[in-house]
């Protein structure tokens, strides 16, 4: 099985285009989000993005305030999992008011879903700073 976030078994080489090209990719799909017209599809607010992006950051020095991070990982990987129930309750069903992109929950679905331990979660902070970044460099406000 193929790592997502990394190049080798080992997890010492992380993907590049991770925090390169696909980040930039990503930021530019919550900035212009793809609508099918029927639902009201918004664009992701650098409000929405820095709520999401200092969850996953408070939960990064948590983590790494541990003795043993790596080790003791599996204790917090259930709130790193309920990622995906925050951006589940921003973005309802059809009908009410969404205030994040279905591109940004799948976004975020992809990444936890990947993560399985603590290095993956490391690679996912990275790639979610460089996602962030891009974001306000391509004009997300």
């Amino acid at each position: 099985m193929e790592n997502y976030f990394y190049g080798d078994e080992e997890k010492e080489r992380l993907r590049e285009e991770l925090l390169d090209k696909r980040a930039k990719e990503w930021a530019k799909s919550f900035i212009n989000p793809n609508s099918d017209g029927r639902d009201r599809n918004p664009r992701l607010t650098s409000t929405q993005l820095r709520r999401f992006h200092i969850e996953a950051k408070t939960l990064e020095a948590k983590i790494d305030a541990l003795e043993k991070p790596k080790e003791e990982f599996l204790k917090f990987r259930p709130m790193v999992k309920m990622l995906k129930s925050k951006v589940a309750y921003a973005c309802p069903i059809p009908g009410r008011d969404k205030k994040v992109p279905e591109e940004f929950r799948r976004y975020i679905e992809e990444m936890v879903d990947n993560i399985t331990d603590y290095r993956d979660f490391k690679a996912f902070c990275l790639c979610f700073e460089a996602v962030v970044g891009f974001f306000y460099g391509e004009g997300g406000r």
